[in-house]
């Protein structure tokens, strides 16, 4: 399933490519059987299914392990952040998340109105004992995760029409067969060594950045076809990155010098090396 998984997202670079950039409607339906949650704080083992709508935020505490199965749909219906007010998390996850949907039945995290808005997190984890997401998307929200010193895996999920998709410092993080889509950013790191493998970024502004502190990142096969930047590094990133063995959509039309933002571009940031770039898409090709 996972392969499938993967060569669908990667064939479909080139297919979306031409549809990027479509706004979603200001506010979407909510089921009228929906379950609402309004509690603010788990102390215990909580179980998600079905339709789920959270209207405050919620913190999970230490003590707890929230797990949503497979197919639940859960929707953010939080009032408007007033001016001047600190956002808080949708959802603060410090004990234990574990939200592993399938192929089939992915679990899908919605904010019921739009809100591309860099400021708030649907759901920030933060020094938490475990975090596992498998099969999750994340739509129409400010950034879809923030994780904090904590060890994430997130895996095959979609992150798509938000201001970002994952955003992180510190901890040991991994996102391997994600796809990011239509997002002001894909991914932000600062200070970290993040394994970023065999994820498609498809019509953000920017794919990846690495604001600064980034060492050590694995950043390989994966496929980019970007609106403004690919791969971009921010003005404290001295580090050079190694992006060897990926895909551009940019190389194949001999521009990808201008999706990249480096030291070339500014003196005193690293520099991203390409070389040896792949000829297709990952994932298009059986593997041998």
């Amino acid at each position: 399933m996972r392969t499938r998984w993967l060569c669908l997202a990667a064939a479909a670079v080139l297919a979306l490519a031409g549809c990027v950039g479509t706004r979603p409607p200001a506010r979407v339906d909510v089921p009228p059987a929906v379950r609402t949650v309004d509690a603010h704080i788990l102390y215990t083992d909580t179980t998600w299914k079905g339709d789920v709508r959270v209207v405050r935020p919620l913190i999970v505490t230490r003590t707890a392990t929230l797990t949503i199965l497979p197919g639940t749909r859960v929707f953010f219906d939080l009032p408007d952040l007033p001016a001047g007010a600190k956002p808080e998390p949708w959802l603060l996850v410090q004990g234990r998340l574990v939200a592993t949907g399938t192929p089939e039945a992915p679990i899908t995290f919605t904010s019921v109105s739009l809100r591309q808005n860099e400021l708030e997190d649907m759901i920030e984890i933060r020094g938490a004992k475990e975090a596992h997401l498998r099969y999750c998307v994340f739509e129409r929200g400010p950034w879809g995760l923030h994780i904090h010193d904590a060890d994430v895996d997130v895996r095959s999920s979609v992150f798509r029409n938000s201001y970002g998709g994952v955003r992180f410092q510190g901890g040991r993080i991994s996102l391997r067969g994600n796809r990011f889509e239509d997002n002001r950013i894909g991914i932000r790191c600062l200070n970290g060594a993040p394994v970023i493998e065999e994820n498609a970024f498809v019509g953000n502004l920017t794919g990846i950045f690495f604001r600064q502190g980034v060492a050590g990142a694995v950043v390989r096969h994966n496929n980019f076809d970007d609106v403004e930047y690919d791969l971009k590094l921010g003005e404290a990133q001295t580090d050079d990155v190694d992006a060897e063995s990926n895909w551009w959509a940019a190389a194949a039309k001999g521009g990808l010098a201008d999706r990249i933002y480096d030291g070339a571009d500014s003196e005193g940031l690293g520099r991203v090396r390409t070389d040896p770039v792949l000829a297709a898409p990952w994932g298009s090709e059986p593997k041998r």
